[in-house]
């Protein structure tokens, strides 16, 4: 009888010999060294799986700007599209908080195509390193995302001087009252996935903030949540870039479904810019102005380029209304004696819950010049000659 009740104890677990109680609690050892996953959606991470300690994390999120736009070209209605941006975003980190990667698709721009895919190294705030294809620094207003900045689009003459996104290396930090970026590329093209052979350009900005680091983006009152912002807070920075590019044009082929890269030449340019932000509670100054000297492909002669903007914004009711002004002027060539382009916009912004969800409501005035004789003189112009009006209603949404 005894032996009968030891057998089925053992067979039914509740007692069991030695080397198999090891082994459960081995087992069980295993499990409590497994990280636990946790997840949902908060306002730092968005929608994320984490592990409890939080070194490893995997987010998705969207950037999207649908919009209702009507633009008129010299009074004749002109084409327009559904969409600013529209960017799936996959992020997050490895192994430890400050090993991060982030790679984003964008869909607006038909076919898709890589936009970023990078990974950064920051074990402290005063040093990291960023790798991959990449947003390149020159300009603080470019280097927001589409949710950080006020109007619906990146300023014009912002995206005409800026080095759009490219392949390389940077180097970066973040200190009290200093933000610095020095970073190499390749100056290849977006869309193509190697580097253009004798190509490069380098790129430098340092951000200073005497008063200590400025608030979310271009929205600080609207973003601050239930702090009070500080009365006042002024920044401003300088940055250069400068290298040897191929100039080139995309032309969209409908038939094969791809863009083409016509490469018209080697383009040599240094460029030189500053910018200045003041927070004042529920107002807001930001501008922007850039110098280059441009060696462009041929034997076009070489030219100077000067641009200039600013805006102003107050928050009017609450931290959701807020009205802005944004002024804009270009001359692409100093050299050429009429090629000025002027912008003229104004705003109503309704933030329902920043940065998650926001409308705008904008109307645009710009003028640009004839610019005769740019083509030969390979000088680009930002948009079509003539007296552009549109009127945009945007629905801006990310998490």
């Amino acid at each position: 009888m005894r032996f009968a009740a030891f057998f089925a104890a053992v067979s039914s677990g509740l007692l069991a010999p030695a080397e198999s109680r090891a082994d459960d609690e081995d087992s069980k050892d295993k499990d409590e060294d497994k990280p636990t996953l946790v997840g949902g959606f908060d306002e730092k991470n968005g929608f994320h799986l984490q592990s409890e300690d939080g070194n490893y994390l995997l987010a998705i999120g969207l950037q999207a700007g649908y919009k209702l736009e009507p633009v008129f070209l010299d009074g004749k209605a002109e084409s327009r599209t559904a969409f600013s941006f529209l960017r799936p975003i996959m992020r997050g980190n490895i192994y430890r908080p400050w090993i991060r990667f982030w790679t984003s698709l964008e869909l607006a721009d038909p076919p898709l195509y890589l936009l970023d895919s990078l990974v950064e190294i920051q074990p402290i705030d005063a040093v990291g390193v960023r790798a991959g294809q990449q947003y390149t620094p020159l300009s603080r207003h470019e280097s927001w995302g589409p949710q950080q900045i006020l109007f619906p689009e990146f300023a014009t003459i912002a995206n005409y001087y800026w080095t759009g996104r490219d392949k390389g290396v940077t180097l970066f930090g973040t200190m009290e009252r200093l933000e610095y970026y020095v970073g190499i590329y390749s100056g290849s093209p977006l869309r193509t996935v190697t580097s253009e052979a004798g190509k490069f350009q380098l790129n430098a900005r340092a951000t200073i903030s005497p008063m200590g680091k400025p608030g979310y983006g271009e929205l600080p009152y609207i973003m601050s949540g239930d702090k009070e912002p500080p009365p006042l807070n002024v920044s401003f920075t300088l940055q250069g870039a400068g290298g040897e590019v191929n100039q080139v044009k995309e032309n969209f082929n409908p038939e094969a479904g791809i863009f083409q890269i016509l490469r018209e030449g080697t383009r040599r340019f240094a460029t030189g810019g500053v910018d200045l932000f003041i927070q004042a509670r529920r107002f807001n100054f930001f501008g922007e102005a850039y110098i280059s000297r441009i060696d462009p492909p041929g034997t076009a002669a070489n030219y100077t380029s000067f641009g200039a903007w600013v805006q102003a914004d107050y928050c009017f009711y609450k931290k959701i209304l807020d009205a802005g002004v944004r002024l804009s002027y270009l001359n692409p060539s100093i050299e050429l004696p009429d090629d000025l382009l002027y912008i003229v916009e104004a705003q109503l912004g309704w933030f329902v819950n920043a940065p998650h969800l926001a409308f705008k409501l904008r109307y645009q005035l710009a003028h640009q010049q004839e610019a005769a004789g740019a083509e030969a003189a390979a000088v680009p112009i930002a948009t079509k000659a003539g007296t552009t009006q549109l009127v945009t209603l945007q629905l801006n949404l990310a998490f």
